[in-house]
């Protein structure tokens, strides 16, 4: 821990009394939340930066921040831009007997070992920024040549699948893939008291590895930010590209559908905003600019420099993007990767992009004219991720019990012949099918696999064509190629013509 130290923001009703977030009503507990703050080069501390003030006026909060490498000598910076004033305190003063709840804020970059640490000491309520912890897991071991702490960690999380993959990986055999196929963060999910992610996917993928903890899918929060004063040129059409650049944000393809679309129109610039991950190199080129890092208090100006923003994945890492929630803020049109979270997002406030044409339809976003999404943006955001939605889940997490999805989908059995059967979902999820890049749903009926024709809504009938005999009928829920265990089935019925 940077020297050895934590950073405390102060949350008591005497520290918050001059600022506009202090608690109106007495605290009905106490909770430490372990986290980045700001000025850390993560999007976890700025979430926090609106989380704590607001959670704060429900509850006696004390943040702990002991992120590497980070100096702050006025405090931590809080959602409505103020301070809240708070002495440097040692590692000893956060003593968990202290509070009612600890709350700890995981993210899959070296800020957040100090937390990862204390989370696998000290049960408690973990939120996870990102569903892949895996790059986090190699910075902890692999990359201070400590192989057998990487290989017993992949075993703790994915068996001796993981612990293969780890001894190969510290053989020199690795491919980007494997840190989202094997996200590393079951172990430290199934320890836990609870869970907070913020979108249905990572829910629905961390239960297909076997977690059983409660699950709760809490909003992602925003704070409106007014636009700034900025002179734009009608002769420019400015493409946002924001955030910390990994190649899982598709930086080859919005370079190329760039290029192609900026020889049908000179008009067109690419604003990258944000520092560039190690092995990424900063494009050079006509009608490209780069800042490099940008602190979180200068992105509004940038936002409101772009006239359209791009914020593809792939992989997922099952995150729900703190820029691309900013982005939606703005009220400019947004492209984003038409899988995984991103898919849960409404048409009518994000263009998705598909996989199978993703360069030629990126460059299309950037040429042809898109209306104004900016009202439906707004009105989605105040649906969905206000802060007093994000502070209701996370009191929830605390006090409450998530209603757990099951592993498997909720379907019911409408009817069978020897033609067909007809499946509904009872349940509260959509069940998508052909996702590119996640295990599959499929019915087992008889020894006859099957797949749906198409994604099922909650409430949804499919009908799936098959041929079968006339008799007992048993259907049972498989992921691909892999059958439940135990095969149990979960609807009997007979078949008729």
């Amino acid at each position: 821990m940077a020297d050895g130290r934590w950073q405390t923001a102060a949350t008591d009703e005497q520290s918050l009394r001059e600022s506009p977030s202090a608690i109106r009503h007495p605290p009905s507990a106490k909770i430490a939340v372990l986290t980045p703050l700001p000025p850390a080069r993560t999007g976890v501390a700025h979430y926090a930066s609106m989380l704590i003030p607001a959670l704060a006026k429900r509850a006696d909060v004390r943040a702990f921040d002991a992120s590497p490498g980070v100096v702050r000598a006025s405090g931590a910076l809080l959602g409505d831009g103020t301070r809240a004033e708070g002495a440097h305190h040692s590692i000893d003063t956060y003593r968990r007997d202290d509070f009612d709840h600890v709350i700890y804020h995981l993210g899959n970059n070296p800020h957040h070992e100090w937390v990862y640490a204390e989370a696998m000491r000290e049960p408690g309520v973990i939120v996870l920024h990102d569903l892949v912890l895996h790059h986090l897991i190699v910075e902890m071991t692999l990359a201070r040549g400590d192989v057998e702490g990487y290989v017993s960690a992949l075993r703790a999380n994915h068996g001796e699948a993981g612990a293969a993959w780890a001894r190969g990986r510290a053989a020199g055999l690795h491919s980007e893939m494997g840190n989202f196929l094997l996200p590393a963060s079951i172990e430290i999910a199934n320890r836990s008291k609870s869970v907070i992610v913020h979108n249905h996917y990572a829910r629905e993928r961390l239960q297909s590895f076997g977690v059983t903890t409660p699950i709760h899918v809490v909003p992602h929060p925003y704070v409106h930010a007014e636009p700034a004063p900025v002179q734009r040129s009608p002769e420019k059409r400015v493409i946002g590209f924001f955030g910390f650049l990994t190649s899982a944000k598709r930086a080859e393809v919005v370079l190329e559908a760039f290029r192609i679309a900026r020889e049908l129109d000179p008009r067109l610039e690419l604003l990258i905003v944000g520092q560039p991950a190690p092995n990424i190199a900063l494009p050079e080129g006509e009608g490209i600019i780069t800042t490099g890092y940008v602190a979180d208090e200068d992105f509004p100006a940038y936002y409101a420099a772009a006239d359209r923003l791009v914020n593809l994945r792939y992989p997922s890492a099952g995150e729900t993007s703190g820029t691309l929630i900013r982005a939606l803020d703005a009220g400019k049109p947004v492209a984003v990767s038409d899988y995984a979270q991103f898919a849960e997002l409404p048409d009518e406030i994000a263009v998705k992009i598909p996989f199978d044409r993703e360069i030629e339809a990126l460059a299309d976003f950037f040429l042809r004219d898109i209306p104004d999404p900016s009202r439906a943006q707004r009105e989605w955001l105040e649906r969905n991720a206000s802060l007093d939605l994000t502070v209701d889940g996370y009191l929830n997490a605390l006090h409450g019990e998530a209603a757990a999805a099951p592993l498997f989908p909720q379907l019911e059995l409408v009817a069978a012949t020897t033609n067909a059967i007809v499946v509904r979902n009872i349940g509260d999820s959509t069940i998508p099918t052909r996702t590119y890049g996640t295990p599959e749903y499929r019915l087992i009926a008889n020894d006859r696999w099957l797949a749906l024709p198409c994604d099922l809504a909650p409430g949804a009938t499919a009908t799936i064509d098959v041929h079968l005999d006339e008799g007992p009928l048993r259907l049972y829920h498989a992921l691909q190629d892999v059958p439940m265990l135990p095969p149990e089935p979960f609807a009997c019925s007979t078949i008729t013509r």
